[in-house]
């Protein structure tokens, strides 16, 4: 049987900010490229890049909800974007992580969803 993992891509918050248009196009037909791959061996469950400066944390609940830009400028990292892959553990997850683009860029978090049965 199959889990779902998903991958939450860590990167530097100025990432990118020296390449040429060139170099980016470079590195996204990697991601494309390695996107496809899995999705041709029945691996990927979904995944997007998420849009730059957009985060927002929530805090607090009811009456005493707030909402502030995020991430914070002190943060070093943001998660630039997410895969979520199946896989039979942790271990085939890895393997199938070994060679996503990511890491030439930043850090890949490996967590399993959880399966919560519904009402």
């Amino acid at each position: 049987m199959m889990d779902n993992y998903i991958l939450l891509l860590h990167e530097s918050s100025i990432f990118g900010k020296d390449l040429s248009p060139d170099e980016i196009q470079a590195i996204i037909a990697r991601y494309k490229a390695w996107r496809q791959k899995t999705a041709d061996a029945g691996r990927l469950a979904g995944g997007q890049k998420l849009e730059d400066g957009t985060a927002r944390i929530m805090t607090g609940e009811g009456p005493n909800l707030r909402v502030t830009d995020g991430p914070y400028a002190e943060t070093k990292d943001v998660i630039g974007g997410f895969f979520m892959i199946q896989a039979s553990s942790y271990e085939d997850a890895v393997e199938w992580c070994k060679d996503c683009p990511h890491l030439s860029y930043g850090t890949i978090e490996l967590r399993k969803v959880e399966v919560v049965p519904g009402p």
